[in-house]
């Protein structure tokens, strides 16, 4: 059962309306930022340990696999589970099944990624990616998906959509590859499917009771099923070279951990829509300091490739006004009532 905000009954979402901008929604954005900033890490590790095994299962595996020892190590030290259970045991009439599909989306996200960047390119794999987070946090967003409530489009939240559409073409310039273009909708709906992971997890953080480890694990538990059968497939088919791993193979999966925890909380405070637009934001930021210390193919740093990132920056800014602009007016409407 689902109250009027699409959330279930019991389980009180944080919404936009009736919220003032508050220092910890500036925070969650600058977090949110900075862990747009390290996909870009965890991208490059999965994309070279895919190509120095041969196997981007195997580097699916291992991203996935490195993750589930961060998280039930830090689980068991800080004491989490049985907290979780707790709370998990008095909302049990609450949990909705698809909140603990979060890590089935982030595996079939991530292979998806890494089986198109050799085929169709970095820059395009970005694009792609970026307007999937797009499509799939509006779904999430309007209705009422994720913890942070019902988050309707206004005129604001649209413009900040397409600048963020804008930068993320202009930003391409200089660097779009031909290769398989075929693979592009597959790595739009890997898009999609990031933006309802957020959404899923940041629900799964609240019925356990805040306890992030707990949802790393979980996360990370169920995307392992899907990742022990592709390997085992693999390995019965054409083994890959387990020997070429390299030592700093597990950094992906560590990564992709910590990023998932910040943006589970920061999901809560801004909503999908603007979680989404941050990391957008930072990846364009950081493959401009990428392309400034290790340029690719001589290319470097492109006029394209900032006005990219500065619009990123814009689309940001201008969906968390967008988000913030209702609030107001509702508490502009409830203090003429009181008069």
């Amino acid at each position: 059962m689902s109250g009027p905000t699409g959330a279930p009954v019991g389980v009180t979402p944080q919404p936009a309306a009736g919220r003032p901008v508050t220092r910890v929604a500036v925070l969650s954005t600058i977090a949110t930022l900075v862990g747009g900033m390290s996909i870009s890490v965890q991208t490059a590790v999965n994309g070279h340990v895919s190509v120095l095994t041969g196997s981007p299962v195997l580097a699916t595996a291992i991203n996935h696999g490195s993750g589930l020892v961060v998280g039930l190590l830090v689980a068991l030290a800080i004491g989490a589970f049985p907290r979780a259970w707790r709370s998990l045991r008095d909302r049990r009439a609450e949990i909705r099944w698809w909140w603990f599909l979060g890590g089935l989306m982030g595996f079939a996200a991530v292979l998806t990624i890494v089986l198109a960047t050799p085929e169709v390119g970095v820059v395009t794999i970005a694009v792609a990616i970026t307007l999937g987070q797009l499509a799939g946090s509006v779904i999430a967003d309007s209705g009422g998906l994720g913890p942070g409530g019902r988050r309707g489009l206004n005129a604001l939240r649209l413009l900040g959509i397409g600048v963020a559409i804008l930068a993320v073409l202009i930003g391409g310039l200089g660097h779009f590859e031909s290769g398989n273009l075929l693979l592009v909708p597959l790595v739009v709906l890997a898009g999609l499917l990031i933006a309802l992971q957020q959404a899923a997890n940041g629900w799964i953080l609240v019925v356990t009771g805040g306890e992030w480890a707990v949802m790393t694990v979980i996360n990370f538990v169920v995307s392992g099923a899907a990742v022990a059968v592709a390997l085992g497939i693999q390995v019965a088919i054409a083994p890959p070279d387990f020997s070429a791993v390299p030592w700093w193979a597990p950094a992906g999966g560590l990564v992709g951990a910590i990023v998932g925890v910040v943006i589970a909380f920061t999901v809560r405070t801004i909503g999908v829509l603007s979680s989404m637009l941050c990391v957008a934001a930072g990846q364009s930021i950081s493959s401009i300091l990428a392309d400034a210390l290790v340029p690719i193919n001589g290319i470097g740093v492109t006029v394209g490739a900032v006005v990219g990132a500065i619009l990123a920056v814009l689309a940001v800014a201008l969906a968390g006004l967008g988000a913030t602009r209702r609030p107001r007016a509702a508490a502009a409407e409830a203090a003429e009532q009181v008069s």
